[in-house]
Parts: structure tokens; sequence; C-alpha cells
């Protein structure tokens, strides 16, 4: 039996109700790579949705994504961003 790639598509809202967000991703994956490289692609796709809806700016971005800017930083530093 082959391996076959997978696709996820992802959608939902972040954000205060007042502030709202909206994203889409879909993100191909090999099950053969295993959970930890699916969910860095996954990581890595939303930081970057995120710095893109936010111009790049760092602290707005880790309030949408709902974590601290020196989490968001070490995540940007460690995925390469």
């Amino acid at each position: 039996m082959g391996v076959m790639d997978s696709q996820f598509r992802i959608e939902g809202v972040i954000g205060p109700e007042h502030a709202e967000k909206s994203f889409f991703m879909m993100i191909k994956l090999d099950p053969a790579d295993g959970l930890d490289t699916a969910l860095e692609k996954f990581e890595r796709q939303m930081i970057q949705n995120a710095l893109r809806r936010n111009e790049s700016n760092v602290t707005a971005t880790s309030k949408e994504l709902k974590m601290t800017r020196h989490a968001l930083s070490y995540r940007i530093k460690k995925l390469g961003l």
C-alpha cells in the first residue's frame, strides 16, 4: 500500500469579538513525516499568516495568537522565519 499525502483545510476566527480576524489555511502533509513535522508545518504556516496580516508587527501578531511576545519571538527564531 502506497503512502498518500494529506491535505488539511483549517478555518477559524482569532481575536476578541470587536476585532475578529478570519483565517484559512491549507497544509499539505505527508503522513510518513510524523506528528512533529506536521505540527511544525502547521505552526510555521499559522505564524507566517498572522505576521502577514499584522504587517510583520510582532507585538500585534503575539496578541492575535494569544501568546507572549517573547514566546512568539522564540518560535520565529526556532522556525527560521
